[in-house]
């Protein structure tokens, strides 16, 4: 897969994570799921792991981040503490990553292990960011409490649901890295290019017009 190819896929997986928040985040609301955060950042899990199987070079899941934060803009319930969040969670991922790629790559165990402390890292970041940064009402009442909530509601909840999402992002990965990496598929270049746009305009487009 070539630099081009690469950066097409970034923009196609990033795009996939915005469409997930958004569509995501507002049918999780509108049927009443509570702790949507945690379903959500467990299903992300799975795109950005799968990626990293496929396309792994520096910062490459923070640039996906950036991606989803922009898409998700177009939510009519967008705060700018999930914007933030969305990217601190690939910046996260993408420094755990970078540490740790070679266990995680080796050993389900591992994975295991590293589920529910990424998972619950972000979630602390994201609780801190949105009662002493953002000042979000409902968080900054002064108190610690609406951090303690969280961190015992959602946050628990995505670190158990995480464990499963990252196995599975892994293997997903697998599929595709075999599939466009090792040319399993005969995918000429300018077809998987031409494909990758055509997917990306149609996910933002459907976006714009949500």
């Amino acid at each position: 897969m070539g630099r081009n190819e690469k950066i097409l896929f970034v923009l196609l997986m990033g795009s996939l994570w915005g469409a997930l928040e958004l569509f995501g985040g507002d049918t999780f609301r509108a049927c009443g799921v509570p702790n949507k955060s945690a379903y959500l950042f467990g299903l992300g899990l799975i795109i950005v792991y799968a990626s990293k199987r496929v396309v792994d070079f520096a910062g490459s899941v923070a640039i996906m981040a950036l991606i989803a934060g922009l898409f998700k803009i177009a939510s009519s319930h967008f705060y700018a503490c999930q914007f933030a969040a969305v990217v601190m969670n690939g910046v996260i991922f993408d420094v755990m990553y970078r540490m740790f790629k070679n266990q995680l790559n080796a050993s389900i165990i591992y994975r295991i292990i590293a589920a529910p402390i990424l998972a619950y890292v972000s979630f602390a970041c994201f609780a801190f960011l949105a009662a002493f940064v953002f000042k979000e009402p409902g968080w900054a009442t002064g108190n610690w409490s609406p951090i303690f909530d969280y961190l015992s509601s959602s946050a628990l909840i995505a670190t158990a649901f995480s464990i499963v999402t990252i196995n599975a992002g892994y293997y997903l990965g697998n599929v595709l890295r075999s599939s466009f990496v090792s040319k399993r598929i005969d995918f000429s270049s300018s077809a998987f290019r031409m494909t990758s746009l055509v997917l990306v305009g149609v996910i933002w487009i459907a976006g714009q017009i949500y």
